[in-house]
């Protein structure tokens, strides 16, 4: 079962369940949360860096869509889609 039939499966479930098991399901997902690394503090500051720059520059339109990307590609060394 992929992600969007387990997300829509349990959308559907949760006004079927009981209290007992939202709390056991609230439980897990809070120490689920808690496991989770911020894994941006862990990299290097030149990373940090150029992941600040890269999302200032998206949020100024300063970007090449993939498909941009790969049609320069294309051509470049001459490939057929």
């Amino acid at each position: 079962m992929g992600t969007v039939e387990l997300r829509n499966k349990w959308k559907e479930a949760i006004g079927k369940v009981d209290d007992r098991f939202l709390r056991m399901v609230d439980a897990l997902y809070e120490t689920y949360s808690k496991d989770q690394v911020d894994f941006f503090e862990e990299l290097p500051k030149e990373i940090q860096e150029l992941l600040i720059e890269s999302r200032e520059n998206i949020k100024n339109g300063d970007f090449f869509t993939h498909e941009e990307v790969m049609s320069e590609v294309r051509k470049k060394f001459n490939i057929s889609e």
